[in-house]
């Protein structure tokens, strides 16, 4: 007999009315990040992160965002900016269970 997953196997039970029961549990392979990018916190590597990109966010014209298409143009330059300097200053860390969430 099945219920809910589990099953009860009455040709076990015993005279006093209990039956074993057993329950399948699942365990499914999951991927755990254990390395990403990080900038460390009050780093000089994040003030010159910070400093390039104000100075990027600043440099982009955005006088004459007059439709759509000039406006996406501008969010994928700012985007494209944000990864460069992303990439020039983060490092490749492995996350542990010491490891801080800033």
């Amino acid at each position: 007999m099945e219920i809910n997953n589990n099953y009860i196997l009455p040709e076990l039970q015993s005279p006093s009315d209990y039956a074993p029961l057993i329950v399948n549990i699942i365990i499914k392979k999951k991927f755990i990040q254990d390395k990403q990018h990080t900038i460390i916190k009050n780093s000089k590597e994040e003030k010159k992160f910070i400093n390039e990109l104000k100075i990027t966010i600043g440099n982009i014209d955005t006088i004459d965002i007059s439709d759509k298409e000039l406006l996406e143009r501008y969010v994928q330059e700012y985007i494209n900016s944000l990864e460069s300097l992303w990439n020039k200053y983060s490092k490749y860390i492995k996350v542990t269970k010491c490891s801080k969430a800033w």
